[in-house]
């Protein structure tokens, strides 16, 4: 293919979208809440997406915090399930856990306050990271994602 051909080809072909940036880009745009609450159920497990975007990181800041005592007993439950292999990890995976622990946290506080979720009646709680970028492709942070698990069979009491 000659170049005035693939030229050619190209013009009428236009540039490429990327739809995935701009919806990303759009729904941060029109977000107006701090934690966006996502929830599915699939055969009798019950998942709710609790996803902080990095644009809302300093308004959720200033709109909940840990106590010094909710931040302790945070701290605490992370030493008890890291014990073992604390003094195996790199000092930046020890920085890592503690703030995922303490962001995560946070957002759980944040959910029981706005929409009244329970943590306690989950049982599995997980944080992920997302990049996130603008229209244009630049990295613009990472929105955090704590996901809480409950199995429908979990509450079952058998007698």
């Amino acid at each position: 293919m000659s170049k005035e051909m693939m030229t050619n080809r190209i013009k009428k072909i236009g540039n490429k979208r990327n739809f995935m940036l701009e919806s990303q880009a759009k729904e941060m745009n029109e977000n107006d809440k701090i934690v966006i609450l996502v929830s599915k159920t699939d055969k009798g497990i019950e998942n709710i997406d609790l996803i902080l975007e990095p644009n809302k990181f300093e308004e959720l800041s200033s709109k909940v915090r840990l106590s010094y005592e909710e931040y302790i007993d945070v701290i605490n439950d992370l030493v008890e399930a890291e014990e073992a292999e604390w003094d195996e990890l790199r000092m930046k995976d020890q920085v890592n856990i503690t703030r995922d622990a303490i962001i995560q946290a946070t957002i759980l506080k944040y959910a029981q306050n706005e929409y009244g979720i329970d943590k306690n009646k989950y049982s599995g709680i997980s944080i992920n990271y997302d990049k996130r970028f603008d229209e244009d492709g630049r990295f613009l942070g990472e929105a955090t994602t704590v996901t809480l698990t409950a199995i429908a069979l979990m509450e079952v009491t058998i007698k």
